[in-house]
């Protein structure tokens, strides 16, 4: 029986999207070549779509940084753009000079693996959070680790999520570059080509050392204090090496893998689609938390980058990702910029609660003035705190509004909660619409704001009382309940008029 081959430059394993909404599957070299032809890159997981958008990214950097044409500033990648297709011949140049490096099962250099992984075989499901293995949760479904089983392509899908996605496994097992995984922002242009290109890092100072994972021969599995671009966007967190398995007709099926160890850091790296929380001691990616839909993030992932927020001691400040700051001053002003946002929760280890991704539209007047994303964050922060009043109201309607017991109204503040931000959300669109339509020194026109930002708040006021109104139905007639509702309601009408007045 023959050496199972997948070269990952011909073979189709990425799903791109037509725009016609046909699908179809594309190696390297055919998806980039067409990639003006087509929509975008669409996979049932989040956490794969991501993976192929990064993968595709570094292939393509890395190719500029050969051929000495990498992009300094964002005019570079402005006329990347006019060009309206990638360089086909660079391109393949580019994969020639790599040499045989692209194959999955490579006994040397098998594409984003390690050749001589050691160690016993373990169930490719490790890899893979949705499929339940060793001590990890089975959130999705139940089922036996060895029985998950991938073709080539599903392996060399897996295998881009570990460079963004790695968490921490214990037994001195360290996540990727990034720590526990954050919420990736993915400006997308009209084209996968356009895409591509306004995500490429630019204006980044180098190391020496380093390079694209493919065409790096060192074995990973020492602490790095240092890398380049490209090394970064292709971190590798563990040794991996895909174990395929041949029936009798010749299918190439993969169920194990070896998995050890890999590189860790004692640097910081500042990915470019990560948002980053400056507090006063420390730097954190923006990441998902529960109950927290994507979208209330709107403000740190995309119009939050110069200057700082809140008063006193509690005054932080965010940068958005580099790679939205880009693409806004890549989008005309009259224009919409579309913001794809990834997210995985963890419990900032190795267990994997959920993962979203979520779709944002912002115009890019708005993107593009630090004042004016300064005031829309300044509603956004009104909505938390009638959120925070709502919880509160719906505590005082049980005895002594819950003292000496914690978990009192807990499941119905949070349903009430999510109920009320999955009702608000609508209203995110007009209200950016409106505050684009600002000039620069609105911020000192307190009326016209209180104005412009009417509608919004009077949602605000309507769906926290509403929310609260229905909690308040479930409750018990007697008259110290029907008196803790009309002093609990009362005290949310008065404190959601201080703050939105």
């Amino acid at each position: 029986m023959s050496q199972p081959s997948f070269n990952v430059l011909h073979e189709p394993w990425i799903p791109v999207v037509r725009p016609d909404g046909s699908r179809e599957d594309l190696g390297i070299l055919p998806c980039l070549s067409q990639a003006h032809e087509l929509r975008e890159i669409r996979d049932p997981s989040p956490i794969i779509e991501f993976g192929l958008y990064r993968l595709l990214v570094a292939f393509v950097l890395d190719a500029l940084i050969t051929a000495g044409q990498r992009p300094e500033d964002a005019l570079d990648v402005k006329n990347l753009i006019a060009e309206g297709r990638f360089d086909t011949d660079l391109l393949k140049k580019y994969a020639e000079d790599c040499g045989d490096v692209f194959d999955l099962f490579d006994d040397r250099r098998p594409f984003l693996q390690t050749a001589g992984a050691k160690g016993n075989s373990k169930p490719l499901a490790g890899a893979y959070p949705a499929v339940p293995s060793g001590t990890n949760a089975g959130l999705w479904h139940h089922a036996h680790e060895e029985d998950a089983v991938v073709s080539s392509a599903g392996a060399a899908r897996l295998l881009t999520t570990i460079a963004p996605f790695m968490t921490a496994g214990g037994a001195g097992l360290s996540p990727s570059i990034n720590g526990a995984p954050a919420i990736y922002c993915l400006p997308l242009g009209q084209d996968l080509c356009r895409t591509v290109l306004m995500n490429l890092p630019i204006g980044f100072d180098e190391p020496s050392a380093g390079r694209v994972a493919w065409r790096e021969p060192r074995r990973p599995g020492t602490e790095r204090n240092s890398a380049t671009t490209v090394e970064a966007l292709t971190w590798r967190p563990r040794i991996v090496r895909i174990i395929p398995r041949t029936n009798s007709t010749d299918a190439v099926s993969v169920r194990e893998m070896k998995f050890e160890k890999g590189d860790s850091t004692r640097f910081e790296w500042r990915d470019p689609n990560l948002a980053y929380r400056f507090d006063t001691d420390k730097v954190t990616p923006i990441r998902m938390r529960e109950g927290r839909p994507l979208w209330r993030d709107a403000g740190p992932l995309a119009l939050l980058h110069e200057g700082g927020h809140g008063k006193g001691d509690g005054k932080i400040s965010y940068t958005r990702p580099s790679a939205v700051n880009n693409a806004f001053g890549l989008t005309d002003s009259a224009s919409d910029l579309r913001i794809k946002a990834y997210g995985m929760r963890t419990d900032m280890k190795m267990k994997v609660f959920e993962w979203v991704t979520s779709e944002l539209v912002f115009p890019a007047k708005l993107g593009r003035s630090a004042s004016l994303g300064r005031l829309l964050q300044a509603e956004f922060d009104l909505a938390d705190k009638a959120s925070f009043y709502l919880r509160s109201a719906i505590k005082g309607l049980f005895p002594r509004e819950g003292a000496g017991n914690k978990a009192a109204m807990g499941t119905v503040c949070d349903r009430a909660e999510r109920a009320y931000w999955q009702q608000l959300e609508p209203g995110l669109g007009p209200v950016m619409s409106r505050y684009a339509g600002l000039g620069e020194d609105a911020a000192g026109d307190a009326e016209l704001i209180k104005a412009i930002a009417h509608p919004w708040r009077s949602q605000i006021e309507r769906l926290a009382g509403y929310q609260f109104d229905i909690a308040a139905e479930d409750m018990d007639a007697d008259s110290d309940a029907l008196e803790r509702a009309v002093r609990a309601r009362g005290k949310l009408r008065s404190s959601l008029r201080k703050v939105l007045e």
